[in-house]
């Protein structure tokens, strides 16, 4: 399913984002964060107040990153989420260089898709 980000911006306009930012900010990556359409209405809530774009330093890897996510939404540490590129889970030891290496849309962009999933019934 496509991105609401993707859905409300142009293709050329992404592009154009992005290398303006790859350009101003040589030792970031620039990525989309959004909210996975199956996620939990509490979720939902929450997930509207947060900024999509984020420029990530090249060293941090996915599990900092998540931090710093749910730090910002103020998501408890006892909520279960997924984070997911591509429809794929990737350890929390991930550089996020690498993936963005690997799985850079042709926008220039990383999207990373999140969702809530019940874990203790």
């Amino acid at each position: 399913m496509p991105s609401s980000y993707k859905k409300n911006t142009t293709l050329d306009e992404r592009k154009i984002k992005s290398q303006k930012l790859k350009e101003l900010y040589p030792n970031r990556i620039p990525v989309i964060v959004e909210m996975s359409p199956n996620s939990t209405n509490y979720l939902s809530f929450i997930a509207e107040k947060h900024k999509v774009k984020y420029l990530v330093p090249n060293e941090i890897v996915m599990g900092q990153f998540v931090k710093i996510l749910r730090d910002k939404m103020k998501i408890k540490e006892s909520t279960a989420l997924f984070f997911f590129i591509n429809n794929k889970l990737f350890p929390m030891s991930s550089p996020l260089c690498v993936l963005y290496n690997e799985y850079t849309d042709e926008d220039g962009f990383l999207y990373i898709e999140f969702c809530e999933e019940s874990t203790f019934g």
